[in-house]
């Protein structure tokens, strides 16, 4: 019998450290794989996105990024794309000191990709795709409801919002950094409620912070089954439009850092810029480092 062996890395995006951060499967190589398997590799592993890494005969595209949940292939996601881009470099398949502009292509699209160099460290940014603002949520008890919070602990100046930046995610400002880590995942009000606003999760945040050298607090719900997700890059790119709209509508450039993972003790750093050349025309940026945690090879 012929086996296929595909090496693969196990990368923790928005980390700086090891253990922090947001853990991804990566396969720099995935030639030749099928749906199916790459489906099921992403079961095997069970981790919350694999992603895949295919080369690219497409004039100005570097690579072709697919990713899957144990569950479903997403058109592009934010930490993995930060771990594919760490293990690239990681592997001598893609040299920086040569070149720190790539564009990769998804099924979301075409995304920009920048490579700098901190210390020893790699730090990869990647070009969100153009920002969708989609409905409000205007029932804020059914909000409260959903989270096991009280609506006080909402922020009453801001509103509940659905915004898309390549998965699509609700945006909720919580008051307090307390009442933030109050918040529950009832998985089934919650997946109706992003059905109801057509979106895949959840972005709440707070201007309460634990390291007081960071702007903001967020923590990243989904309906699925599993652990909270330690670090979004895509939700926190959804919050930067999000901010752009209802906070910072008067500037023209604005970054911040927001901290993530806390509650399940994998402390991630997540950093965002936006630029606006009109109001509703927004390029946003996401970066962080990685960590390569294991080095494998799996067989079937």
């Amino acid at each position: 019998m012929e086996f296929d062996n595909r090496d693969y890395l196990v990368v923790n995006a928005f980390a700086n450290e090891s253990f922090g951060g947001n853990p991804a499967g990566i396969f720099p190589v995935a030639e030749g794989l099928s749906d199916w398997e790459m489906q099921k590799i992403a079961r095997q592993l069970n981790l919350v996105e694999t992603a895949f890494v295919f080369s690219s005969r497409e004039p100005g595209v570097d690579r072709h990024l697919r990713y899957f949940t144990p569950l479903k292939e997403l058109p592009v996601t934010g930490h993995p794309t930060i771990a594919a881009w760490t293990a690239l470099c990681h592997e001598g398949l893609v040299d920086f000191n040569i070149k720190k502009d790539f564009r990769q292509r998804t099924a979301a699209g075409i995304q920009d990709i920048h490579l700098e160099h901190s210390g020893k460290r790699v730090i990869v940014t990647m070009k969100q795709p153009k920002a969708r603002f989609l409905k409000f949520v205007e029932d804020r008890q059914l909000v409260a409801t959903v989270f096991g919070l009280c609506v006080d602990d909402l922020v009453d100046y801001l509103p509940v919002q659905a915004i898309d930046t390549g998965l699509g995610h609700i945006v909720v400002p919580i008051k307090s950094f307390s009442a933030l880590m109050k918040v529950k995942r009832n998985i089934e009000p919650l997946r109706q409620l992003c059905e109801d606003y057509e979106v895949y999760e959840s972005q709440l945040f707070t201007s309460e912070t634990e390291d007081s050298q960071l702007d903001i607090h967020t923590r990243n719900l989904s309906s699925r089954q599993g652990i909270e997700d330690p670090a979004c890059g895509i939700g926190n790119g959804a919050l930067g439009a999000y901010l752009a709209k209802h906070i910072y509508s008067g500037e023209k450039e604005f970054s911040f850092t927001a901290e993530q993972g806390q509650i399940v003790q994998m402390p991630s750093v997540i950093n965002v810029r936006i630029t606006k050349s009109t109001e509703d025309r927004l390029e946003i940026f996401i970066g962080g480092g990685g960590v390569v945690m294991a080095k494998g090879r799996m067989c079937f």
